[in-house]
Protein backbone atom coordinates (compact mmCIF):
# COMPACT_ATOMS: atom_id res chain seq x y z
CA UNK A 1 0.00 0.00 0.00
CA UNK A 2 1.32 3.43 -0.93
CA UNK A 3 2.23 5.77 1.93
CA UNK A 4 -0.22 8.67 2.28
CA UNK A 5 1.73 11.93 2.20
CA UNK A 6 0.06 15.38 2.26
CA UNK A 7 1.39 17.90 -0.26
CA UNK A 8 3.07 15.05 -2.07
CA UNK A 9 4.26 17.26 -4.93
CA UNK A 10 6.09 19.60 -2.55
CA UNK A 11 7.70 16.69 -0.72
CA UNK A 12 8.75 15.13 -4.02
CA UNK A 13 10.14 18.37 -5.46
CA UNK A 14 12.04 19.21 -2.27
CA UNK A 15 13.60 15.77 -2.18
CA UNK A 16 14.50 15.87 -5.89
CA UNK A 17 16.15 19.29 -5.51
CA UNK A 18 18.23 18.00 -2.60
CA UNK A 19 19.15 14.96 -4.67
CA UNK A 20 20.21 17.21 -7.54
CA UNK A 21 22.36 19.28 -5.19
CA UNK A 22 24.02 16.11 -3.93
CA UNK A 23 24.88 14.74 -7.38
CA UNK A 24 25.93 18.19 -8.59
CA UNK A 25 28.45 18.32 -5.73
CA UNK A 26 29.80 14.96 -6.86
CA UNK A 27 29.89 16.19 -10.46
CA UNK A 28 31.88 19.28 -9.46
CA UNK A 29 34.33 17.23 -7.41
CA UNK A 30 35.43 14.96 -10.25
CA UNK A 31 37.31 17.70 -12.22
CA UNK A 32 39.27 18.42 -9.04
CA UNK A 33 40.52 14.84 -8.90
CA UNK A 34 41.32 14.97 -12.60
CA UNK A 35 43.28 18.22 -12.05
CA UNK A 36 45.34 16.47 -9.37
CA UNK A 37 46.10 13.73 -11.90
CA UNK A 38 46.94 15.87 -14.93
CA UNK A 39 47.38 19.46 -13.78
CA UNK A 40 44.83 20.47 -16.43
CA UNK A 41 41.55 22.27 -15.81
CA UNK A 42 38.52 20.43 -17.22
CA UNK A 43 36.47 22.48 -19.67
CA UNK A 44 33.11 23.52 -18.19
CA UNK A 45 29.89 24.81 -19.67
CA UNK A 46 30.00 28.49 -20.57
CA UNK A 47 28.38 30.75 -17.96
CA UNK A 48 25.69 31.89 -20.39
CA UNK A 49 24.46 28.30 -20.70
CA UNK A 50 23.87 27.77 -16.99
CA UNK A 51 20.56 29.67 -16.59
CA UNK A 52 18.97 27.70 -19.43
CA UNK A 53 20.22 24.41 -18.00
CA UNK A 54 19.05 25.20 -14.48
CA UNK A 55 15.62 26.34 -15.66
CA UNK A 56 15.20 23.21 -17.79
CA UNK A 57 16.32 20.99 -14.91
CA UNK A 58 13.93 22.65 -12.46
CA UNK A 59 10.99 22.33 -14.87
CA UNK A 60 11.68 18.62 -15.28
CA UNK A 61 11.80 18.00 -11.53
CA UNK A 62 8.66 20.06 -11.00
CA UNK A 63 6.81 18.09 -13.68
CA UNK A 64 7.98 14.82 -12.12
CA UNK A 65 6.69 15.92 -8.70
CA UNK A 66 3.34 16.92 -10.19
CA UNK A 67 3.03 13.50 -11.85
CA UNK A 68 3.59 11.84 -8.48
CA UNK A 69 0.96 14.07 -6.91
CA UNK A 70 -1.51 13.11 -9.65
CA UNK A 71 -0.97 9.44 -8.82
CA UNK A 72 0.51 8.59 -12.22
CA UNK A 73 3.27 6.77 -10.36
CA UNK A 74 3.89 6.37 -6.63
CA UNK A 75 6.16 8.37 -4.35
CA UNK A 76 8.17 5.17 -3.98
CA UNK A 77 9.92 5.95 -7.28
CA UNK A 78 12.03 8.39 -5.25
CA UNK A 79 13.16 5.79 -2.70
CA UNK A 80 16.94 6.17 -2.33
CA UNK A 81 19.39 3.33 -2.03
CA UNK A 82 21.10 2.66 1.30
CA UNK A 83 23.49 5.54 2.19
CA UNK A 84 26.33 3.15 2.95
CA UNK A 85 26.06 1.50 -0.45
CA UNK A 86 25.94 4.88 -2.16
CA UNK A 87 28.90 6.50 -0.43
CA UNK A 88 31.11 3.42 -0.55
CA UNK A 89 30.65 3.39 -4.32
CA UNK A 90 31.89 6.96 -4.77
CA UNK A 91 35.63 6.13 -4.38
CA UNK A 92 35.14 3.57 -7.16
CA UNK A 93 33.55 6.30 -9.29
CA UNK A 94 36.61 8.51 -8.70
CA UNK A 95 39.02 5.71 -9.63
CA UNK A 96 37.00 4.83 -12.72
CA UNK A 97 37.04 8.52 -13.63
CA UNK A 98 40.84 8.33 -13.81
CA UNK A 99 40.58 5.37 -16.17
CA UNK A 100 37.96 7.13 -18.30
CA UNK A 101 40.18 10.23 -18.54
CA UNK A 102 43.15 8.09 -19.59
CA UNK A 103 41.16 6.40 -22.35
CA UNK A 104 39.80 9.76 -23.49
CA UNK A 105 43.32 11.20 -23.69
CA UNK A 106 44.50 8.14 -25.65
CA UNK A 107 41.27 7.95 -27.73
CA UNK A 108 41.17 4.28 -26.75
CA UNK A 109 37.67 2.85 -27.09
CA UNK A 110 38.55 -0.87 -27.18
CA UNK A 111 40.16 -1.33 -23.77
CA UNK A 112 38.72 -4.62 -22.48
CA UNK A 113 39.75 -6.77 -19.55
CA UNK A 114 39.47 -10.58 -19.45
CA UNK A 115 35.86 -10.49 -18.24
CA UNK A 116 34.73 -8.22 -21.07
CA UNK A 117 36.67 -10.12 -23.76
CA UNK A 118 34.82 -13.35 -23.03
CA UNK A 119 31.57 -11.70 -24.18
CA UNK A 120 32.84 -9.97 -27.34
CA UNK A 121 31.91 -12.87 -29.61
CA UNK A 122 28.31 -12.74 -28.32
CA UNK A 123 27.64 -9.14 -29.35
CA UNK A 124 27.51 -7.24 -32.69
CA UNK A 125 30.49 -5.21 -33.87
CA UNK A 126 28.87 -1.87 -33.01
CA UNK A 127 28.68 -2.97 -29.36
CA UNK A 128 32.37 -3.94 -29.02
CA UNK A 129 33.62 -0.65 -27.59
CA UNK A 130 34.01 1.33 -24.40
CA UNK A 131 30.92 3.51 -24.70
CA UNK A 132 31.59 6.79 -22.83
CA UNK A 133 35.17 5.44 -22.40
CA UNK A 134 33.78 3.59 -19.35
CA UNK A 135 35.72 0.60 -18.05
CA UNK A 136 34.55 -2.60 -19.71
CA UNK A 137 32.06 -0.84 -21.94
CA UNK A 138 28.77 -2.58 -21.19
CA UNK A 139 30.41 -5.97 -20.71
CA UNK A 140 31.48 -6.22 -17.05
CA UNK A 141 29.76 -6.50 -13.69
CA UNK A 142 31.88 -3.60 -12.40
CA UNK A 143 30.62 -1.36 -15.20
CA UNK A 144 27.04 -2.34 -14.39
CA UNK A 145 27.50 -1.63 -10.68
CA UNK A 146 28.74 1.91 -11.39
CA UNK A 147 26.51 2.81 -14.33
CA UNK A 148 23.40 4.29 -12.67
CA UNK A 149 25.50 6.37 -10.26
CA UNK A 150 27.60 7.70 -13.14
CA UNK A 151 24.49 8.66 -15.12
CA UNK A 152 23.10 10.61 -12.17
CA UNK A 153 26.40 12.46 -11.73
CA UNK A 154 26.45 13.32 -15.46
CA UNK A 155 22.87 14.68 -15.36
CA UNK A 156 23.03 16.28 -11.89
CA UNK A 157 20.56 13.82 -10.39
CA UNK A 158 18.01 14.18 -13.20
CA UNK A 159 18.53 10.79 -14.87
CA UNK A 160 15.61 9.09 -13.13
CA UNK A 161 13.20 11.96 -13.74
CA UNK A 162 14.13 11.89 -17.44
CA UNK A 163 13.41 8.15 -17.56
CA UNK A 164 9.98 8.75 -16.03
CA UNK A 165 8.94 11.15 -18.81
CA UNK A 166 7.42 8.17 -20.61
CA UNK A 167 5.15 7.02 -17.78
CA UNK A 168 2.45 9.75 -18.01
CA UNK A 169 2.18 9.08 -21.74
CA UNK A 170 1.71 5.37 -21.08
CA UNK A 171 -0.88 6.12 -18.38
CA UNK A 172 -3.01 8.02 -20.90
CA UNK A 173 -3.50 4.72 -22.73
CA UNK A 174 -3.26 2.21 -19.87
CA UNK A 175 -4.65 3.81 -16.72
CA UNK A 176 -4.84 0.76 -14.46
CA UNK A 177 -2.37 -1.43 -12.61
CA UNK A 178 -1.26 -3.33 -15.71
CA UNK A 179 -3.35 -6.43 -15.12
CA UNK A 180 -3.39 -8.45 -18.35
CA UNK A 181 -0.70 -6.34 -20.07
CA UNK A 182 2.55 -7.78 -21.40
CA UNK A 183 5.40 -5.35 -22.08
CA UNK A 184 8.80 -5.85 -23.69
CA UNK A 185 11.68 -3.63 -22.56
CA UNK A 186 14.70 -3.37 -24.86
CA UNK A 187 18.14 -2.40 -23.60
CA UNK A 188 17.14 -2.87 -19.96
CA UNK A 189 20.64 -2.15 -18.66
CA UNK A 190 20.60 -2.49 -14.88
CA UNK A 191 16.81 -2.34 -14.65
CA UNK A 192 16.23 1.24 -13.52
CA UNK A 193 13.45 1.94 -16.02
CA UNK A 194 11.99 -1.50 -15.35
CA UNK A 195 11.60 -0.60 -11.69
CA UNK A 196 9.65 2.56 -12.51
CA UNK A 197 7.35 0.76 -14.95
CA UNK A 198 6.69 -2.00 -12.40
CA UNK A 199 5.83 0.56 -9.73
CA UNK A 200 3.41 2.22 -12.16
CA UNK A 201 2.03 -1.13 -13.41
CA UNK A 202 2.58 -3.66 -10.60
CA UNK A 203 0.47 -6.38 -12.25
CA UNK A 204 1.98 -6.12 -15.72
CA UNK A 205 4.21 -8.84 -17.05
CA UNK A 206 7.48 -7.48 -18.45
CA UNK A 207 10.00 -9.33 -20.60
CA UNK A 208 13.31 -7.49 -20.38
CA UNK A 209 16.10 -7.81 -22.94
CA UNK A 210 19.69 -6.66 -23.08
CA UNK A 211 22.77 -7.60 -25.08
CA UNK A 212 24.97 -7.61 -21.99
CA UNK A 213 24.95 -10.71 -19.81
CA UNK A 214 26.68 -8.91 -16.88
CA UNK A 215 24.15 -6.05 -16.97
CA UNK A 216 21.27 -8.55 -17.04
CA UNK A 217 22.72 -10.26 -13.96
CA UNK A 218 22.81 -6.96 -12.08
CA UNK A 219 19.28 -6.12 -13.27
CA UNK A 220 18.00 -9.46 -11.96
CA UNK A 221 19.52 -8.77 -8.55
CA UNK A 222 18.18 -5.21 -8.35
CA UNK A 223 14.70 -6.30 -9.43
CA UNK A 224 14.49 -9.44 -7.28
CA UNK A 225 11.58 -8.06 -5.23
CA UNK A 226 9.34 -7.70 -8.29
CA UNK A 227 7.42 -10.56 -9.85
CA UNK A 228 6.24 -11.23 -13.43
CA UNK A 229 9.62 -10.41 -14.93
CA UNK A 230 11.36 -12.53 -17.59
CA UNK A 231 15.01 -11.88 -18.46
CA UNK A 232 16.32 -12.55 -21.98
CA UNK A 233 19.74 -11.85 -23.48
CA UNK A 234 19.46 -10.58 -27.03
CA UNK A 235 19.84 -7.77 -29.55
CA UNK A 236 17.11 -5.19 -30.10
CA UNK A 237 17.34 -5.66 -33.87
CA UNK A 238 16.72 -9.43 -33.60
CA UNK A 239 13.81 -9.79 -31.17
CA UNK A 240 13.34 -13.54 -30.56
CA UNK A 241 9.55 -13.53 -30.23
CA UNK A 242 6.59 -14.27 -32.47
CA UNK A 243 4.43 -11.69 -34.21
CA UNK A 244 1.80 -9.77 -32.26
CA UNK A 245 2.95 -10.90 -28.82
CA UNK A 246 3.23 -7.66 -26.81
CA UNK A 247 0.85 -4.86 -25.80
CA UNK A 248 3.73 -2.42 -25.53
CA UNK A 249 7.45 -2.25 -26.27
CA UNK A 250 9.62 0.44 -24.72
CA UNK A 251 13.26 1.41 -24.23
CA UNK A 252 15.30 3.98 -22.37
CA UNK A 253 18.56 5.60 -23.57
CA UNK A 254 19.00 2.94 -26.26
CA UNK A 255 18.72 4.52 -29.69
CA UNK A 256 21.60 6.99 -29.47
CA UNK A 257 23.88 3.97 -28.95
CA UNK A 258 22.80 2.32 -32.22
CA UNK A 259 23.84 2.90 -35.86
CA UNK A 260 21.01 4.34 -37.93
CA UNK A 261 20.44 1.12 -39.88
CA UNK A 262 20.06 -0.79 -36.62
CA UNK A 263 17.64 1.83 -35.27
CA UNK A 264 15.42 1.34 -38.29
CA UNK A 265 15.66 -2.44 -38.19
CA UNK A 266 14.78 -2.40 -34.50
CA UNK A 267 11.62 -0.33 -35.12
CA UNK A 268 10.58 -2.77 -37.82
CA UNK A 269 11.07 -5.63 -35.35
CA UNK A 270 8.98 -3.79 -32.75
CA UNK A 271 6.22 -3.33 -35.33
CA UNK A 272 6.32 -7.08 -35.93
CA UNK A 273 6.06 -8.19 -32.27
CA UNK A 274 3.43 -5.64 -31.22
CA UNK A 275 -0.23 -6.52 -31.19
CA UNK A 276 -2.43 -4.42 -33.53
CA UNK A 277 -3.02 -1.14 -31.70
CA UNK A 278 0.00 -1.78 -29.47
CA UNK A 279 2.32 1.04 -28.41
CA UNK A 280 6.03 1.71 -28.73
CA UNK A 281 7.60 4.02 -26.14
CA UNK A 282 11.03 5.65 -26.32
CA UNK A 283 13.01 7.75 -23.86
CA UNK A 284 16.31 9.04 -25.19
CA UNK A 285 18.43 12.11 -25.71
CA UNK A 286 17.07 15.31 -27.18
CA UNK A 287 17.70 15.72 -30.90
CA UNK A 288 18.68 18.87 -32.77
CA UNK A 289 15.11 19.93 -33.54
CA UNK A 290 13.90 19.56 -29.94
CA UNK A 291 15.69 22.30 -28.00
CA UNK A 292 17.93 24.71 -29.86
CA UNK A 293 18.97 26.44 -26.62
CA UNK A 294 20.64 23.18 -25.52
CA UNK A 295 22.14 22.39 -28.92
CA UNK A 296 25.63 23.25 -27.72
CA UNK A 297 25.46 20.33 -25.25
CA UNK A 298 24.32 17.91 -27.95
CA UNK A 299 27.37 18.88 -29.99
CA UNK A 300 29.77 18.62 -27.06
CA UNK A 301 28.57 15.28 -25.67
CA UNK A 302 30.17 13.00 -28.32
CA UNK A 303 33.37 15.04 -28.09
CA UNK A 304 33.75 14.39 -24.36
CA UNK A 305 32.55 10.78 -24.46
CA UNK A 306 32.96 7.94 -26.92
CA UNK A 307 29.55 8.05 -28.62
CA UNK A 308 30.20 7.05 -32.25
CA UNK A 309 26.53 7.06 -33.34
CA UNK A 310 25.35 10.09 -31.40
CA UNK A 311 25.97 12.73 -34.08
CA UNK A 312 23.89 10.78 -36.57
CA UNK A 313 21.24 10.22 -33.91
CA UNK A 314 20.73 13.90 -33.10
CA UNK A 315 20.58 14.78 -36.81
CA UNK A 316 17.90 12.18 -37.68
CA UNK A 317 14.65 12.63 -35.73
CA UNK A 318 13.23 9.45 -34.26
CA UNK A 319 9.78 10.66 -35.30
CA UNK A 320 10.78 10.18 -38.94
CA UNK A 321 12.08 6.67 -38.31
CA UNK A 322 8.88 5.76 -36.45
CA UNK A 323 6.76 7.00 -39.36
CA UNK A 324 8.94 5.12 -41.84
CA UNK A 325 8.38 1.92 -39.83
CA UNK A 326 4.62 2.46 -40.07
CA UNK A 327 3.78 3.85 -36.61
CA UNK A 328 1.04 6.45 -36.22
CA UNK A 329 -0.22 9.04 -33.73
CA UNK A 330 3.19 10.05 -32.41
CA UNK A 331 3.14 11.81 -29.02
CA UNK A 332 6.11 13.70 -27.59
CA UNK A 333 7.31 15.25 -24.34
CA UNK A 334 10.68 16.75 -23.43
CA UNK A 335 12.48 17.45 -20.17
CA UNK A 336 16.03 18.64 -19.54
CA UNK A 337 18.24 16.61 -21.96
CA UNK A 338 15.70 13.87 -22.72
CA UNK A 339 12.60 13.37 -24.82
CA UNK A 340 9.91 10.72 -24.71
CA UNK A 341 7.95 9.46 -27.68
CA UNK A 342 4.92 7.20 -27.87
CA UNK A 343 3.41 5.84 -31.07
CA UNK A 344 0.84 3.24 -32.10
CA UNK A 345 0.86 0.27 -34.41
CA UNK A 346 -2.20 0.53 -36.69
CA UNK A 347 -5.04 -1.95 -36.25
Amino acid sequence: MELKVPYKDKVALSYSLMRTAHFTAQQLSLPLFDFLRTGKVTKKAAPEHLPVMLRSLYELLKKDAENINKGLYPLEVLKPEKPGTHFLRYPQIIWDGFQIARRRDDRNQTDFNLEARQYLSEVPEYYRRNFHFQSGGYLTRKSAELYEHQVEILFAGAGDAMRRLLLPMMKKHWSGDGDGLHFLELGVGTGRMTRFVKLAYPKARITVMDLSYPYLQVAQRKLKNFDRLDFVQGAAEEIPFTEGRFDGVYSCFLYHELPRSIRQKNLEEIMRVLKPGGLVGIVDSLQNEDAQELGWALQQFPVDFHEPFYKNYVENPMEGLLQKAGFQGIEKDCGFFAKALLAKKPF
